[in-house]
Protein backbone atom coordinates (compact mmCIF):
# COMPACT_ATOMS: atom_id res chain seq x y z
CA UNK A 1 0.00 0.00 0.00
CA UNK A 2 1.52 3.18 -1.15
CA UNK A 3 0.47 5.18 2.40
CA UNK A 4 2.26 2.76 4.33
CA UNK A 5 5.53 3.10 2.27
CA UNK A 6 4.72 6.71 2.68
CA UNK A 7 4.57 6.33 6.82
CA UNK A 8 7.62 3.74 6.78
CA UNK A 9 10.04 6.13 5.11
CA UNK A 10 8.19 9.44 7.05
CA UNK A 11 7.48 8.06 10.45
CA UNK A 12 11.08 8.53 12.32
CA UNK A 13 11.09 12.27 10.37
CA UNK A 14 7.42 12.98 12.00
CA UNK A 15 8.33 11.50 15.66
CA UNK A 16 11.39 13.55 15.78
CA UNK A 17 10.44 16.54 14.83
CA UNK A 18 7.46 16.75 17.13
CA UNK A 19 8.94 14.17 19.90
CA UNK A 20 5.55 12.07 20.09
CA UNK A 21 5.26 8.68 21.27
CA UNK A 22 2.08 7.97 20.55
CA UNK A 23 1.04 6.10 17.44
CA UNK A 24 -2.30 7.46 16.64
CA UNK A 25 -0.83 10.64 16.90
CA UNK A 26 2.01 10.05 14.70
CA UNK A 27 -0.48 8.16 12.00
CA UNK A 28 -2.84 11.38 12.16
CA UNK A 29 -0.43 13.78 11.23
CA UNK A 30 0.91 11.19 8.31
CA UNK A 31 -2.55 11.20 7.10
CA UNK A 32 -2.94 14.98 7.32
CA UNK A 33 0.61 15.28 5.45
CA UNK A 34 0.14 12.32 3.05
CA UNK A 35 -3.54 13.97 1.80
CA UNK A 36 -1.69 16.95 1.77
CA UNK A 37 1.03 15.66 -1.00
CA UNK A 38 0.14 16.28 -4.79
CA UNK A 39 -0.38 13.61 -7.11
CA UNK A 40 3.12 13.68 -8.29
CA UNK A 41 4.81 13.16 -5.14
CA UNK A 42 2.34 10.21 -3.93
CA UNK A 43 2.90 8.20 -7.65
CA UNK A 44 6.34 7.85 -6.40
CA UNK A 45 4.76 5.83 -3.64
CA UNK A 46 2.39 4.20 -5.96
CA UNK A 47 4.61 3.11 -8.05
CA UNK A 48 7.05 2.02 -5.12
CA UNK A 49 4.09 -0.09 -3.78
CA UNK A 50 3.21 -1.74 -7.66
CA UNK A 51 7.21 -2.90 -7.11
CA UNK A 52 6.73 -4.06 -3.90
CA UNK A 53 3.26 -5.74 -5.09
CA UNK A 54 5.05 -7.43 -8.15
CA UNK A 55 7.92 -8.53 -6.15
CA UNK A 56 5.44 -10.84 -3.78
CA UNK A 57 3.63 -12.11 -6.60
CA UNK A 58 6.95 -13.86 -7.72
CA UNK A 59 8.05 -14.79 -4.64
CA UNK A 60 4.64 -16.14 -3.05
CA UNK A 61 2.47 -17.10 -6.18
CA UNK A 62 -0.69 -18.84 -4.44
CA UNK A 63 -0.77 -16.54 -1.53
CA UNK A 64 -3.70 -15.40 -0.38
CA UNK A 65 -4.57 -13.13 3.07
CA UNK A 66 -6.76 -15.23 3.91
CA UNK A 67 -3.76 -17.54 4.92
CA UNK A 68 -3.25 -15.18 7.76
CA UNK A 69 -6.53 -16.22 9.44
CA UNK A 70 -7.04 -19.78 10.77
CA UNK A 71 -10.06 -21.24 10.10
CA UNK A 72 -9.50 -23.94 13.05
CA UNK A 73 -9.43 -21.78 15.64
CA UNK A 74 -13.42 -20.34 15.20
CA UNK A 75 -15.68 -20.74 18.36
CA UNK A 76 -18.70 -22.98 17.33
CA UNK A 77 -21.59 -22.25 18.04
CA UNK A 78 -23.55 -23.55 21.09
CA UNK A 79 -26.43 -25.46 20.15
CA UNK A 80 -29.63 -24.03 21.70
CA UNK A 81 -31.86 -26.27 23.97
CA UNK A 82 -34.83 -27.66 21.83
CA UNK A 83 -36.69 -28.73 24.72
CA UNK A 84 -38.51 -25.70 26.27
CA UNK A 85 -38.82 -27.31 29.20
CA UNK A 86 -35.67 -27.70 30.38
CA UNK A 87 -35.27 -24.01 30.32
CA UNK A 88 -38.11 -22.34 30.85
CA UNK A 89 -38.79 -18.75 30.63
CA UNK A 90 -39.00 -16.70 33.69
CA UNK A 91 -42.78 -15.73 34.32
CA UNK A 92 -42.43 -11.94 33.05
CA UNK A 93 -41.26 -13.35 29.39
CA UNK A 94 -44.12 -16.20 29.36
CA UNK A 95 -46.86 -13.93 30.73
CA UNK A 96 -46.31 -10.45 30.30
CA UNK A 97 -46.58 -7.61 33.01
CA UNK A 98 -50.75 -7.26 32.19
CA UNK A 99 -51.09 -10.84 33.86
CA UNK A 100 -49.00 -10.87 36.88
CA UNK A 101 -51.83 -13.26 38.77
CA UNK A 102 -50.84 -15.94 36.69
CA UNK A 103 -46.85 -15.49 37.82
CA UNK A 104 -45.25 -17.85 40.56
CA UNK A 105 -44.37 -16.41 43.97
CA UNK A 106 -41.29 -16.24 43.77
CA UNK A 107 -41.58 -13.76 40.42
CA UNK A 108 -43.97 -11.47 41.90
Amino acid sequence: NAFMLYMKEQRPKIAAEFTLKESAAINQILGKRWHALEKSEQAKYYELARKERAIHMQLYPGWSARDNYAQIGRKKKRPRDKNEEMNPKKCRARYGLDRQEQWCKPCR
